[in-house]
Formats: C-alpha cells, sequence, structure tokens
C-alpha cells in the first residue's frame, strides 16, 4: 500500500505545476496579444492547462484503482503495467533519463519574469543632457536602474546639433539600420517622420499604468506625440520635456510690448547663423507681424490652386523687418546662434535676449539669483519645441521600454526635471508644485506656443525655408520669385496643408 500512496503523490505534483504555469501564463498578458513572442506564450499556458484537466480525471481513476482490489481487466492490466515500470527503473540510466525529461518544464519558470518586462539592458539615443552639471535626465535614471537592475539604463549620445541629432537617429531607426536604441529622445518636429516610416511602434494602452494615463499632461504638448498628418492611431510616444520661448531682461531693460521692441536690439540679432535656429527665429517674426504662413494646426497657408505657400502682406513685412535687424552681417556657419546669444547677454552687450528655459540656470549663476534678472513671455507668440520618448519599432523589449518611458514622464519625474535641470515640464502637476519663480509666465508661454510646419518632410521644409530666408536677409526683404512653390513642393509628397 504505502508505494500506491507514494505513485498518487507524484502523478499529483506534474498536475499541480502545469496548472499553476499554465494559468500564469494565460494571465501574464493583459489585452490582446500583441507579437509572436506573446502569442506563444499563451498558448503554451492554454496547453498546460488542457494537459492538467485531462490528467485530473486520469488521477481520479488511478487512486481508485491503487487503493483497493482491481474489478475489470483494464484495471488489472494497469497494475500490471505499473509492475513492470517499477522493474525497469531498477535500472540507474532508466532513472537518470526520466529526470532530465522532467527537467524540460523547467524554462517555464524563466518564461515569465515576475514584472512581465523583458529582461536585458535599455538604450536611449538622445542629444546631450542641456541640464549642464545638473544632469537632470541622468538622476532619473540612476533611480530606475535601482528600482529595475534588469533593465537597466544607458545613452547613446547623439550631440547637440538638430540636423545631426536627426542623421544619426534616422541612421539607426531606419530599415536596414544599425538599430541600437530601445528608446528616441526625438525633437518633436521628426514625429511626424519616424511615424509615417515606421521607425517607432504605438503605445500599448491596455499596458499603460494608472500614473501614467494621468491626464494633466498639456493638451497642446501631448498632441505632438500623435499623428497629426495621418491616420495612425493612438499615442506614438510621451512628452519628455516641453520648450518655449521665454524673453529675459535685465531690471534696467524696458519691458517690449511688440517683436519690433525687442529683437533688433537683443542679444539675438547679433549672430546670423543658418540652423534651425533661424527657421524658429523666422517664425517667430512672422508670427509677430500677424502672419500665417503656418497655421495653428501645423499646417502651411497655401494658394487657392495649392501650389504655393501663401506669404501675405504681414509675412513679407516680417522678413524686411528681419532683414533690417541683420543689416551688414553675414552667416556664420560654426556658430551657436543661443549659445551666443546667451554669452553675449551674460556679458552685458545686450539688456534683451530671447532663449529657451534652459538658459535660466546658466544666467542665475552669473546675477547670483539677483531680481535683476526678468523673465517673462514672449510678447508674441513663440515656437513650441520640446522632445518626446518613443519605443523603437526593432526593441526586442517593448515592454520593459514602454514602462521606461512612463516612469521618465511620471508626474514626480517631470517635476525633478524642471526644479533641478530647468527642462519645461509637460504636466501641470510639476507646474503647480515647483519652485521656480518664472513658472506661471513659462506655463503660459507653452500653452500659447505653436506648432512648425507638421509634415513627414520637416527636415527638408526647415532647409529650404532658412535658404528662402537668408537670401531674404541679403536683399531687403526680398525671397527668390520660386521660393514659396518651392516649400510647397517639398510637403507635397507627404505634407499637413491647409
Amino acid at each position: 500500500m504505502p508505494y500506491r500512496i507514494v505513485l498518487i503523490a507524484a502523478a499529483v505534483v506534474p498536475v499541480v505545476l502545469s496548472t499553476a504555469a499554465g494559468s500564469v501564463l494565460v494571465n501574464a498578458e493583459e489585452g490582446f496579444p500583441g507579437d509572436a513572442w506573446e502569442w506563444g506564450k499563451l498558448f503554451l499556458g492554454a496547453a498546460l492547462l488542457v494537459f492538467a484537466a485531462c490528467a485530473l480525471t486520469f488521477l481520479g481513476w488511478m487512486a481508485r484503482v491503487l487503493l483497493r482490489r482491481p474489478e475489470n481487466e483494464d484495471e488489472l492490466r494497469f497494475l500490471e503495467l505499473l509492475n513492470r515500470l517499477g522493474t525497469a527503473f531498477r535500472k540507474p540510466s532508466r532513472v537518470v533519463a526520466t529526470l532530465v525529461a522532467l527537467m524540460v518544464l523547467a524554462p517555464i519558470a524563466w518564461l515569465v519574469p515576475s514584472d512581465g518586462l523583458e529582461p536585458g539592458e535599455l538604450l536611449i539615443m538622445s542629444a546631450r543632457d542641456e541640464s549642464g552639471a545638473a544632469n537632470a535626465r541622468r538622476i532619473l535614471v540612476q533611480q530606475w536602474n535601482q528600482a529595475h537592475p534588469d533593465n537597466r539604463v544607458k545613452f547613446i549620445d547623439v550631440g547637440t546639433e538638430p540636423d545631426q541629432q536627426h542623421t544619426r537617429m534616422v541612421s539607426d531607426a531606419r530599415k536596414g539600420g544599425a538599430h541600437e536604441a530601445d528608446v528616441y529622445v526625438l525633437d518633436v518636429v521628426y514625429m511626424t517622420e519616424f511615424i509615417a516610416n515606421g521607425y517607432i511602434r504605438a503605445l500599448d494602452e491596455s499596458r499603460r499604468s494608472p500614473e501614467g494615463k494621468s491626464d494633466d499632461f498639456l493638451d497642446n504638448v501631448l498632441s505632438t506625440c500623435q499623428d497629426m498628418s495621418g491616420d495612425h492611431e493612438g499615442l506614438w510616444a510621451l512628452p519628455f520635456n516641453t520648450d518655449a520661448g521665454l524673453l529675459y531682461r535685465s531690471s534696467g531693460a524696458r519691458e517690449p510690448a511688440t517683436w519690433k521692441d525687442y529683437f533688433p536690439g537683443s542679444a539675438n540679432a547679433a549672430h546670423l547663423v543658418g540652423s534651425e535656429s533661424l527657421t524658429v527665429t523666422a517664425l517667430e517674426a512672422i508670427w509677430a507681424h500677424d502672419g500665417e504662413v503656418v497655421n495653428h494646426d501645423g499646417g502651411l497657408v497655401l494658394t487657392p490652386d495649392r501650389s504655393a505657400v501663401d506669404f501675405d502682406q504681414n509675412a513679407r513685412e516680417a522678413l524686411r523687418d528681419l532683414a533690417d535687424s541683420y543689416r551688414g552681417k553675414d552667416p556664420e556657419d560654426s556658430v551657436d546662434a543661443e549659445a551666443a546669444a546667451l554669452g553675449a547677454f551674460r556679458r552685458g552687450k545686450a539688456g534683451v535676449m530671447r532663449n529657451w528655459p534652459v538658459a535660466y540656470d546658466r544666467l542665475a549663476a552669473t546675477w547670483g539669483g539677483s531680481p535683476s534678472l526678468k523673465v517673462t513671455q514672449l510678447p508674441h507668440e513663440s515656437v513650441l519645441g520640446g522632445q518626446n520618448l518613443a519605443v523603437s519599432a526593432w526593441t526586442d523589449r517593448p515592454r520593459a521600454a514602454q514602462a521606461l518611458i512612463e516612469f521618465l514622464t511620471s508626474p514626480s519625474s517631470e517635476l525633478i526635471l524642471f526644479e533641478v535641470g530647468g527642462f519645461a515640464p509637460t504636466r501641470e502637476y510639476a507646474y503647480m508644485y515647483a519652485t521656480r519663480p518664472y513658472r506661471d509666465e513659462l506655463r503660459a508661454a507653452v500653452k500659447r506656443a505653436r506648432l512648425r510646419p507638421v509634415t513627414p518632410h520637416y527636415t527638408e521644409f526647415s532647409a529650404t525655408f532658412r535658404e528662402g530666408v537668408l537670401y531674404a536677409i541679403s536683399n531687403k526683404g526680398r525671397y527668390p520669385a520660386d521660393f514659396p512653390r518651392k516649400l510647397a513642393s517639398v510637403v507635397a509628397a507627404g505634407g499637413h496643408d491647409n
């Protein structure tokens, strides 16, 4: 009798293990399986549960036969089979073979990570952290690494110049690219291109945490994470930090009421550089003059036949005033216009400067926290800047990558980015609890800020736009005759026109 009880117990163990493992595998995924790996785990879990259900029926019959005398020929043959198996397993080699077979169940535990995240290092491709010594972004990454030792994060630095960043990221993300990155820190102007070309994947809404789904993202900032020029549904990123232009001035400088009141004499007019900063400068000048080359939805304003961009009288006046501000200056190739303006303003060569929020801490170190440094909104609408966190379409760890970007954009993380690094936050929570003196001005500036053209061909648009603006600056505001048509043709292949 004792050996029969041992046999029953031994038969119960794989049934229990199969039931437990199958239940975990089937319930591990929230929502519909998203890839072959998830489907494989689901089918394996279902198979184990079916096996356990069938085995339970057999176990009942086996226990009845073993615990009393056999009543028919089938039961008698079963007992004879057990006796033969017992004789066979007296050989050590047979026992070893059976143990090896049982070990096949071991990988099941490996298939079910405790937190549902794929293990392995995560790589973030990003521009250099502009918060300087504060290193705000790396503080957040250190927090993540401590809490997720199986998914430690490292940065791939792609510099600070926008065109250089774009080239490096496209090279990694395109079909046949290196595919090093799991996450991209994308400038908002590149979102449409990366969505349209399949470089990034949409977020899995079924896996988003309650905190990650918090609805306090600023509306116009969160909209940059959607496909604004196509028909792809859902969110394709989460906003890491936003950006809007601020006006910095010394206490001796009068607060300007218009673009003409500050720009010609500002630190910004000291350097003429044919880079993305000129695109920003020209668009803000046009909007300040009530021109509408780009509308509030990020669409180019076209002529009735849609063959050219419609430069109205106000836009043309803006280019003339811009040309007057840069009169006598030649384009510089190797100067960072925003950094040069910051240096000039810090040295007192100009009393006013337009710059981004991260400039505040560099200036505060010079001013020593003195109230003589004034920070306000621009007297007109600013360009909306910022970076979004997007998951690579090629990553082998999509769940871990999404969990990472949710952590990096959480309310507490946004507050750290603002308080420690000076990055403009994307959530109301950070503006509410931050102590920075200009937080209300920045929040209002971000909410008023406007999109640059929304098109998968933004880099080509910006280069063409700068070329025409540089020509206009050298020719008293008159742009080339074919300039409006060139701009329209750049976005015609897939842009967002209105």
